[in-house]
């Protein structure tokens, strides 16, 4: 007899936990199925309800995938020297390719320092130029060659320290005969090219020079007030390198301390834009000359 009574408190107690975890799962159902309705009757999509009743995102596996998520978001916007900077940086001109030789097209920029009483007068401090996917081929700062009055860092972003042997900087004479060799017989793009050619002491055979302050396409109506530069179509001023850049390709170059190197990328983007017209023009002009 006590054997059948030890069975049936068994029995009642399997009874009472079978019930009893019914109720909790009836619970919960009941809950996610409120979460849901709440949702359908606050306006919210099929989806969103759906997801409230299967009770998606609430796994540990899948609130680990959104706090990763957060955290990614945080580093990527994360910068609170300059809220603006990060957008700035994406938008720099970029490499675009895998060539890394001295390609027939290269691309120059100088950053220049004043000398003279008024540091007027301007002299080679960096020269950089990259081939034309984009990629480093030099990019040295210079010795000076005179006493520096002015370093123009706000736009140049040259300190004296940059200008040290110490630090790396060649003399100028070194890195004249280096130019000079590497564009040789070679296509040469920049912006505005008579002033850092000017500090270079360098010529280049015009017929090899492609300068995207002087064509067409990139110059506006000459103001009142101006002078035609040299080289520029009858009529037509210069525009700046970043108003060009921003317009014809969505980039960003020269906010604060200019890069020679950005600079000279953003030349190089600009005439490969408009390289099969510019190119055809030049045919055309070469053949009428020959007629």
């Amino acid at each position: 007899a006590a054997d059948d009574d030890d069975d049936d408190d068994d029995a009642r107690a399997m009874a009472k936990r079978k019930k009893t975890a019914r109720d909790g799962d009836g619970g919960g159902a009941s809950a996610t199925a409120t979460a849901a309705a709440a949702v359908t009757n606050a306006g919210g999509s099929n989806w969103a309800a759906l997801k409230a009743k299967i009770g998606a995102g609430t796994t540990p596996i899948a609130k680990k995938r959104a706090a990763e998520k957060r955290a990614m978001e945080d580093v990527t916007t994360m910068d609170g020297r300059a809220g603006d900077y990060d957008e700035a940086a994406a938008k720099k001109p970029r490499v675009t390719g895998k060539n890394r030789s001295v390609t027939r097209v290269l691309a120059l920029d100088c950053e220049m320092v004043g000398v003279g009483t008024d540091g007027k007068r301007s002299i080679l401090a960096r020269a950089s130029v990259v081939n034309e996917d984009g990629h480093v081929i030099l990019d040295t700062f210079v010795l000076p060659t005179e006493r520096v009055v002015d370093y123009r860092t706000a736009v140049s972003g040259v300190r004296p320290k940059d200008l040290l042997s110490a630090n790396g900087a060649k003399s100028f004479q070194k890195v004249q005969a280096q130019l000079s060799e590497l564009f040789n017989g070679r296509i040469l793009v920049g912006h505005s090219l008579k002033n850092d050619m000017k500090v270079l002491m360098l010529d280049h055979p015009k017929k090899d020079t492609r300068d995207t302050s002087l064509y067409h396409p990139l110059t506006r109506p000459l103001r009142s007030d101006e002078r035609c530069v040299p080289g520029a179509p009858r009529g037509r001023g210069c525009r700046a390198l970043r108003d060009l850049v921003a317009q014809h390709l969505g980039l960003v170059i020269q906010k604060g301390e200019h890069s020679s190197v950005d600079d000279a990328r953003a030349a190089l983007l600009l005439y490969q834009k408009f390289q099969r017209k510019w190119e055809n023009s030049l045919r055309g002009r070469e053949k009428k000359s020959s007629k």
